[in-house]
């Protein structure tokens, strides 16, 4: 028994040791805007996202007209504050899979997008299949395809 418990205080000991595995979203992303469709999205071509590790979660900041914002993503479904934007007061966001997430902008308490963000098998590709309403209340589905950095 006792040669039992001494692998499994060493298996606890090399996991504690170990750094946590990066996101497949962690990076530097630059719009494609050849391959993407912008409609509604509220982003224009220009747009560049830095994500981090940031303990279980993400720290994303976002350079793109009409401003830069930045926020928490948790990855839990409950939403953060962000900071900086026009189009949405808090995000919620949640892991699905390994290279996928589901993210929900909220404006006012209302969603006003929701998105599928997958990251490509060679982690190069980061797409965004965003679908929601514009501040007139038109629906839109836009697709943001963005290249890693």
């Amino acid at each position: 028994m006792s040669t039992v418990w001494k692998a499994i205080c060493g298996l606890c000991l090399l996991a504690i040791g170990l750094p946590a595995a990066d996101s497949p979203f962690v990076g530097t992303w630059k719009m494609n805007a050849a391959k993407s469709k912008l409609e509604g999205s509220g982003l224009d071509s220009n747009t560049v996202v830095h994500v981090e590790q940031d303990g279980s979660g993400l720290k994303v900041s976002v350079e793109a007209k009409p401003g830069n914002f930045s926020y928490q993503a948790a990855l839990d479904g409950k939403a953060t504050k962000v900071t900086g934007s026009p189009v949405v007061d808090e995000i919620s966001t949640q892991t699905i899979k390994e290279r996928e997430m589901s993210a929900r902008g909220i404006k006012g308490g209302l969603i006003v997008f929701v998105d599928l963000r997958t990251v490509s098998r060679d982690g190069k590709t980061m797409t965004i299949t965003r679908s929601g309403s514009n501040p007139e209340g038109k629906p839109f589905k836009a697709t943001l395809v963005f290249d890693k950095q």
